[in-house]
């Protein structure tokens, strides 16, 4: 009976040891898989003034929840000097730029919308400090 009992455990244990190999090789074929997929974006859809981001070469538009959507990769890229709104797709494939979140594959169409102007910010302190000087002289 002892015979039985030492082979049959041996059995069970060389049964897990194979069964636990396996599943390592499953685990490396898992991620040899992960790595091959290809991230296809998630669709954005986006509409608003085009605004340049200072001291970059980005352009941004202000996205639904507040944070700003990095287009500089539309080409070609919407026309700021026109001060129209613009309505775009892209793709979002979850990379953050210093400018905000960037799409790709940017497609875009102006809307009959104006925009405001648009002050570098350096030129609208310069502006503000005009303006005080003037009331202080007056």
């Amino acid at each position: 009976m002892r015979v039985r009992f030492v082979g049959a455990a041996a059995a069970a244990g060389l049964l897990a040891f194979g069964l636990a190999g396996c599943s390592e090789g499953g685990a490396k074929t898992k991620v040899a898989q992960a790595q091959q997929v290809v991230v296809e974006g998630t669709p954005v859809t986006a509409s608003g003034c085009v605004r340049p981001v200072e001291n970059t070469n980005c352009l941004v538009v202000k996205g639904r929840g507040g944070g700003y959507y990095d287009i500089s990769s539309a080409s070609p890229a919407p026309d700021m000097s026109k001060g129209v709104a613009v309505s775009l797709r892209g793709k979002d494939l979850g990379k953050n730029t210093q400018c905000g979140r960037q799409l790709t594959d940017v497609k875009w169409s102006y809307l009959g919308i104006q925009c405001g102007a648009t002050l570098p910010s350096s030129a609208a302190n310069d502006a503000g400090k005009t303006d005080k000087a003037k009331e202080k002289a007056g």
